[in-house]
């Protein structure tokens, strides 16, 4: 079966993956568009933002529906800093110590061996759960 030439800029996402079904498509090739779709949809995302939240100001506290969603404005969560603090910063230090002690111990533990800590205690080995395949995909700088 000869593969249909077209244009992958005018295509839906619900067509993209009807296409990789059909076989019409290489779904290696469907996933890299979907990023390259996913690309731009940030960025204009991004672009449109602001211009959405002066909009919204028009809706007040209420805000406004949309093709079925509800959409208001609200703060994002603030974040807190505690670099300057020298007490915190040395106790994650120490936390951070203590956790590679104890992934440590479930590498040796992989290899059956047990790790002993200062005082000749059994160091508890960390529980390790694996992370999942995923398709990495960087474009080419040429």
């Amino acid at each position: 079966m000869e593969k249909k030439i077209m244009d992958y800029n005018k295509l839906k996402i619900k067509d993209i993956y009807d296409l990789v079904m059909e076989g019409e498509i290489d779904p290696i090739k469907a996933v890299v568009k979907l990023k390259e779709i996913e690309k731009k949809a940030n960025i204009y995302k991004k672009m449109i933002s602001d211009i959405a939240l002066d909009e919204l100001d028009k809706y007040g506290r209420d805000g406004t529906k949309i093709d079925g969603y509800q959409i208001n404005k609200r703060q994002s969560a603030g974040r807190w800093d505690f670099k300057h603090i020298e007490d915190i910063n040395k106790l994650e230090k120490k936390l951070k110590e203590l956790k590679d002690k104890h992934k440590g111990a479930y590498n040796n533990m992989t290899k059956n061996l047990t790790t002993l800590g200062e005082g000749g205690e059994v160091v508890i080995p960390a529980n390790y759960k694996a992370g999942k395949e995923v398709i990495v995909i960087k474009e080419d700088k040429c």
